[in-house]
């Protein structure tokens, strides 16, 4: 058959099958020899060890060149030399070249400001605390005049100890009834309607200081009674005058936050497109009297809620005008401010101003004592602003300062702020970069510098152009300190604070913006709220314990430990030697804010723990009720804290030591009562032995709760021992007139 009859079609269709296969399996043979027969595969691919061998030979040679870390010759770059070509690097101005047809036209360099973000704070805690204060007795007339108590001698003499200041005549009452914040009639938002009580209960007593009180008040342990006397606050001299001072209890709740400073200076650099911190810290806004500066913090917004134990809520998020009852209170302290903690300087540059609201004066009995204010005849000092009033005390006096004082150190709860104090240490030490003006005309609470003496004589300043180091000889530091003071608290609620930065705007009125509406406004504020996590609510201020001091004692151990004279004495001896099978023995303790003289009297500031030993209760009874006690009070006629006595209604009989205070609630039926006790030292009937157990006693609060209490755990609570050990100390140094702190 010749190759053009072949029909290659009808060949496939009748022999396909076998073509296909018989291809298939001359394939498979073929691949069977390759992998099988040929070099170096299958039975000619040699033995495991010759290829273990060899896989072990190229590690090794890997491992050599990553310890030796030599490369070889074939791993150094080519040789490029005489193979590079010369270029021309020298820049050309696109602006001179008409690409304007091809390509959009370049963008130049954009100067023109934006807002900088303000920042919040980064951490916050909140500490409550008593703290009594040191006020002045003024009279504010409605005509703007205000009088000032001072105290002389009955024999007309003049002050003792005056003169000690006579170097400055400087007044800082002069003109206070026209120059002082708030005026003579001012109330928290100018109505006592949005008063707290506790607040409206001070403003009475500070602002109508009834001596006649004080007068009824006799006591032991105080000083030589003096004269008061009113005299008009442009008259007063210190070297003429003992100014009087009256104590104050204040509760107060103390916030204290981390601002991040130097991301903020960073943040005001970057969006005002300036050249370097320097210039952020030196730039100011606005022209002569309405100058600022352009990096200065305004104050801190403050919101809070009120809540339940748990931290339900209760109201909405409020002001609760603050910096109004704030006002109030340094109407009448007035100045000096209570001093910085010294090794805080670092985090609060020029005074922490705009950040930190200045401590309230306490009250010290040795400073009352001074008939000169502090710094009095230092006027230069006071008229740079005062730097806080008074110098920071440093070495002991410092350590001094700080022991004595009720004040909590709540800065010291931030991490942040100790990071960066432990920081700033570790750097050699230099001054705190801050802003370079300030104004010092218009009052402010975060300002301890706008609370200036108003003596027309010697003028404030109202601008204050600082020298000072550059930034780049200044320490920077990451954080600086943010403080509130809340002295609106009330006793028995639970509170949630929230804070919010405020800065003036760097960009205010200014035309290098850009966009218009970047200088409309005056003060730039953080955009988000710092919430507080934690819950504030007012130290507790009474507790109930279950304890007998006369357990194991004689009446000749009682009468070495006090003076039959005193209240204690009578509590601890006019009891039956034991309580009758229906009654418990308890020791009360209260801070007291106020004492009344009988019914209907006028309170008298106390701002004191008074404790009450060995109250016998029934069961049945109400627990809490009033006891005579004896609890120191300051009386500002003898310039000294006195033991209010009681006369005897007896002939011949010695007056003791002692007042009624109230140990309950108000009303009564806030009161807690006692359901039941077992325990104590029982007789064993038909024996003259005795069983002396514990004592468990079971109360019922107002809430319904039932509260158990252990004698044994009463009696060991340390917190109490000391508290107690405090009280009795103090009342026996004012027993004999040491005027204790």
């Amino acid at each position: 058959m010749s190759l053009k009859e072949f029909d290659a079609k009808q060949f496939l269709l009748e022999k396909g099958e076998q073509v296909g296969l018989g291809v298939a399996v001359t394939l498979m043979v073929l691949m069977l020899i390759w992998n099988l027969f040929v070099p170096p595969h299958g039975f000619f691919s040699g033995s495991p060890a010759t290829k273990a061998k060899e896989l072990n030979k190229n590690t090794e040679d890997l491992e050599n060149a990553l310890r030796t870390r030599m490369p070889s010759k074939q791993d150094l770059p080519e040789e490029r030399e005489g193979k590079l070509l010369a270029l021309d690097v020298q820049g050309l101005d696109p602006d001179n070249y008409a690409t304007g047809m091809w390509f959009e036209p370049r963008l130049k360099e954009d100067k023109a400001r934006r807002p900088p973000k303000i920042y919040n704070v980064e951490e916050a805690v909140a500490v409550a605390a008593h703290v009594p204060i040191d006020t002045y007795l003024f009279l504010f007339n409605k005509d703007s005049s205000v009088k000032i108590l001072v105290l002389q001698d009955k024999e007309r003499k003049s002050a003792p100890g005056g003169g000690a200041g006579g170097m400055n005549r400087m007044n800082p009452f002069a003109q206070l009834g026209k120059n002082m914040p708030g005026g003579g009639g001012m109330m928290m938002g100018g109505s006592g309607s949005m008063m707290p009580n506790s607040l409206r209960r001070q403003q009475s007593q500070l602002q109508n200081p009834n001596l006649n009180l004080f007068g009824s008040l006799f006591g032991t342990g105080g000083n030589t009674e003096y004269e008061p006397k009113w005299i008009s606050a442009d008259d007063w001299d210190p070297q003429q005058h003992l100014t009087a001072h009256r104590l104050q209890p204040l509760r107060m709740a103390i916030i204290a936050g981390s601002f991040p400073y130097k991301q903020q200076l960073e943040e005001h650099k970057k969006k005002l497109r300036l050249n370097s911190i320097d210039d952020v810290l030196n730039e100011t806004i606005g022209k002569g009297d309405k100058q600022l500066a352009a990096f200065d913090f305004r104050g801190v917004e403050v919101q809070r809620m009120e809540v339940d134990a748990d931290g339900k809520k209760i109201s909405e998020w409020i002001d609760p005008q603050l910096e109004e009852a704030y006002r109030f209170w340094l109407k009448y302290t007035h100045i000096p401010f209570q001093p910085e903690n010294p090794k805080y300087a670092a985090v609060m540059p020029n005074d922490g101003q705009g950040l930190v609201v200045p401590l309230l004066r306490e009250f010290h009995a040795s400073k009352a004592s001074n008939p000169n204010l502090p710094m009095m005849g230092m006027g230069a000092m006071m008229m740079q602003g005062l730097k806080g009033s008074q110098p920071n005390a440093t070495g002991a006096d410092a350590s001094a300062e700080e022991e004595k004082t009720r004040y909590p150190d709540v800065a010291a709860q931030l991490p942040k702020i100790r990071e960066t104090l432990d920081k700033m240490r570790e750097a050699q030490p230099k001054p705190t970069a801050a802003a370079k003006f300030h104004r010092t005309d218009s009052f402010n609470i975060f300002d301890r510098n706008s609370v200036l003496p108003t003596d027309k004589s010697q003028p404030p300043p109202t601008t204050q152009p600082q020298g000072g180091a550059s930034a780049e000889q200044s320490a920077i530091p990451d954080y600086v300190l943010v403080r509130v003071v809340d002295v609106t608290i009330e006793p028995g609620k639970y509170y949630r604070y929230r804070l919010k930065i405020k800065m003036t705007n760097p960009n205010y009125q200014r035309e290098d913006v850009a966009s218009p509406e970047y200088k409309e406004k005056e003060t730039l504020e953080s955009s988000d709220w710092y919430e507080l996590p934690q819950i504030v609510t007012a130290p507790p201020e009474q507790f109930y314990y279950v304890v007998d001091e006369t357990h194991g004692l004689r009446l000749s151990d009682i009468r070495k430990m006090v003076p039959p004279e005193s209240a204690q004495y009578q509590l601890l001896t006019a009891k039956a030697p034991t309580p009758t099978t229906e009654q418990v023995p308890f020791q009360f303790h209260r801070w007291v804010e106020t004492i009344q003289l009988g019914k209907g009297g006028e309170p008298i500031p106390v701002g004191e723990w008074a404790v009450a030993d060995r109250v016998f209760v029934a069961r049945g009874e109400y627990v809490g009720r009033k006891v005579n006690v004896d609890i120191p009070v300051w009386k500002p006629t003898q310039n000294a804290f006195i033991l209010p006595i009681i006369e005897s209604k007896r002939p011949n009989r010695k007056a003791h030591t002692g007042i009624d205070v109230d140990f309950g609630q108000d009303p009564p039926e806030n009161n807690l009562i006692l359901v039941d006790f077992e325990g104590g030292r029982v007789t064993v009937p038909n024996s003259k032995t005795t069983d002396d157990s514990a004592v468990e006693v079971l109360m019922l609060s107002p809430e319904g709760k039932l509260l158990a209490r252990n004698n044994v755990k009463d009696a060991g609570d340390e917190e109490r021992k000391k508290r107690r050990e405090e009280v009795m100390k103090r009342i026996q140094d004012v027993r004999e007139g040491k005027n204790p702190e």
